[in-house]
């Protein structure tokens, strides 16, 4: 080898070296303030993107959104509001002149009362400078689209009672005559249409509570919306389409097939509404497709029928000849185009990467998109073809501060299937080192690992604590087959436990984990799996039990979705009591040794708190190390204030760092 080559590659390492040495480990704080891009939305011409940041604000313990603009070429970026409320849902005006969006700013009426907290519609020109506020919903605004001749816009808020009512009940709950009875009441959602020309705004009609969704056809002239009817979580599987003529308020029902039928979206021509649905209709495991639909009636079209993996979010090409969505596809998100006429599916923007908030411009051949893999956060890319994607931000350069642990997918054999999972070496790991290890159980069970940087637990601050870290993707999880993701359906504990573990000794057999130094973290579906594997194996060391479920008879009974079960089991516990026992972990309590931080937020209505509390109790009464912590204000996922997410992560880190190393 050449003299000059050997010195530029002395140069070359030295470089490197120097590079890691300025790394610094991943913390939670850092990891919370790491900004990156969501929910981006196009201009019509294509030349500017708008999208929304969050941030962490620690000293006010809350989360902060703001607006964010940036140019096709990538060349301008910079934060387009900034206000004491957060900004997001950003959604151009038809010209492409003005950018609307909701806000929780405060404000002043026009009659002196200052308000906050509630979200509103305000307007601010593409240039910049100052917003105008559009609405003074009671209740706040929900959701608003804009009508296309780009004179108005059309907005849902909740019903409000009539003053005189208002009144009278504050009277009553002052007297202590407060009492609630459950499910007496519930509140429609109100449709309004705003004129900004006469800035006057008038009442469409009164819709059901259960509206989720809203699209304006092309004409102006009608609205199509998604609803379940009661608003109740527990009645996902019966979302239909309807339409309101937006002239006369007249509604009535589009759609009407078994099954939910969700996220619809005019043509460009108005003649034909796209939409999403299921193979099987009472089940929320169940493979999603891309159905279209004439606006006069007739018989739907399923454009992925042969496709075989889940598809959602349909946006329609200009021409209207074709619709783009995204798919699920094992550890990745790609973009794919499916033809109207042909039903043929073709990939877009595909790999390793992971592709979220898709989105067309109306009068320019581009689509836009975040994109984000393991080494990356999201960043705002457009997509001017197959396989052409440009990245137009960069906020993936705050990684290169920390030191990260290398990713990988890995795959193993489990019974008749393959299964695979995201694996994390520990920051620093050389080869033939036996390390400790965290094994992550996701949420679901029909959800997934991808193999993303944003992981659930925030697997790379693990990294960075000398773990290893398996995200494994049993049976029942989403972004495989549809037979895959029914898997699991009566055998909750059984094929997806014998998955996970066989994914536990592969990792062992690849000589980089330790078996005596291991730990089980996991949340909802992720946290009844926990509760599973330690009330049928002592393997691991310490275990992290989040808002999971304990008792099937206790989740029923207490959860705004008891059909979970029925969706799972087939039956009601008073119908058959064998599976609610056979698949508790509650009924196998006396087997858990293992050490255990159970974890949840108290306001958590999907798994609620009473599993943890009787989990908790019963390991008390048997003299098991556990501790139990609860979240004030919190809901499922402990996930709605920094600080508590920085607490949660400090007493997990902690938990495993003393019973799983062994540290004093």
């Amino acid at each position: 080898m050449p003299r000059q080559v050997y010195r530029a590659l002395a140069v070359l390492l030295v470089l490197i070296g120097s590079a890691a040495a300025e790394q610094k480990p991943l913390t939670v704080d850092d990891y919370l303030k790491l900004q990156y891009a969501r929910s981006p939305v196009v201009s019509p011409d294509g030349r500017a993107v708008a999208f929304v940041v969050r941030d962490a604000d620690f000293e006010r313990n809350r989360f902060v959104n703001s607006i964010w603009l940036v140019t096709a070429d990538g060349k301008r970026l910079s934060r387009f509001t900034e206000s004491v409320g957060s900004d997001w849902h950003p959604r151009w005006s038809p010209d492409g002149t003005q950018l609307a969006f909701l806000s929780t700013r405060p404000y002043v009426t026009a009659d002196g009362e200052e308000k906050e907290g509630k979200a509103q519609i305000w307007l601010i020109p593409r240039d910049g400078g100052e917003a105008t506020r559009l609405t003074d919903a009671l209740k706040g605004v929900s959701d608003f689209a804009w009508l296309p001749d780009g004179q108005g816009l059309v907005y849902l808020t909740r019903e409000t009672l009539p003053p005189e009512e208002r009144r009278k009940r504050e009277e009553l709950r002052k007297k202590g005559f407060d009492a609630i009875v459950v499910d007496e009441r519930r509140y429609s959602q109100e449709l309004w249409r705003l004129d900004l020309r006469q800035n006057r705004g008038e009442k469409v009609g009164k819709l059901d509570p259960g509206v989720n969704g809203i699209d304006v056809r092309p004409d102006g002239k009608w609205l199509v919306y998604a609803t379940n009817y009661t608003g109740d979580y527990n009645d996902e599987q019966r979302y239909d389409l309807w339409l309101v003529n937006l002239e006369t308020g007249e509604k009535h029902q589009f759609t009407n097939f078994a099954g939910p039928e969700t996220q619809p979206r005019f043509s460009p021509d108005g003649d034909k509404i796209a939409y999403v649905a299921q193979t099987v209709p009472d089940i929320e495991f169940a493979e999603t497709d891309i159905w279209v639909i004439p606006f006069a009636g007739g018989q739907p079209v399923n454009l992925t029928r042969d496709f075989g993996y889940a598809a959602s979010s349909p946006v329609w090409a200009r021409d209207g000849r074709s619709v783009y969505f995204l798919a699920a596809v094992r550890t990745a998100t790609h973009v794919m185009r499916a033809s109207v006429k042909e039903s043929r599916v073709e990939s877009l923007a595909g790999g390793d990467a992971n592709f979220s908030g898709l989105g067309c411009a109306a009068r320019a051949s581009v689509l836009v998109a975040t994109r984000e893999s393991a080494t990356t956060l999201p960043e705002v890319v457009l997509i001017r073809g197959r396989e052409k994607v440009y990245r137009i931000t960069d906020f993936s350069s705050q990684l290169k501060q920390f030191r990260l642990g290398q990713q990988t997918v890995i795959r193993w054999t489990s019974g008749n299937w393959q299964i695979e999972g995201v694996f994390i070496y520990p920051v620093g790991y050389k080869r033939g080192e036996r390390v400790p290890l965290i094994l992550t159980v996701h949420g679901g069970p029909y959800g997934r690992f991808r193999n993303t940087f944003r992981q659930a637990y925030m697997s790379q601050v693990y990294a960075n604590q000398g773990y290893a870290v398996l995200g494994p993707n049993p049976r029942g999880s989403s972004g495989y087959s549809d037979a895959f993701g029914q898997a699991n359906r009566y055998d909750l504990g059984g094929g997806d436990y014998r998955d996970i573990m066989a994914g536990v000794d592969h990792v062992i057999a690849l000589g980089v984990v330790d078996s005596a130094r291991m730990g089980v973290i996991g949340g909802s579906y992720g946290g009844f799996m926990t509760n599973w594997i330690i009330s049928h194996t002592q393997r691991f060391k310490a275990a992290v039990s989040m808002f999971g479920i304990f008792s099937l008879f206790t989740d029923w009974s207490n959860s705004v979705q008891p059909d979970w079960e029925k969706m799972y089991f087939g039956v009601y516990y008073w119908e058959d009591m064998k599976p609610y026992i056979e698949h508790s972990p509650a009924f196998y309590v006396q087997n858990i040794h293992t050490p255990v931080l159970i974890l949840h937020g108290e306001e958590d209505d999907l798994t609620f708190i009473a599993n943890s509390k009787e989990m908790y109790q019963a390991l008390k009464v048997l003299g098991r190390p556990v501790k139990f912590v609860i979240y004030p204000r919190e809901g499922h996922g402990i996930s709605r204030e920094p600080n508590h997410i920085r607490d949660r992560m400090r007493r997990t880190l902690e938990w495993f760092a003393k019973y799983v190393k062994g540290e004093k």
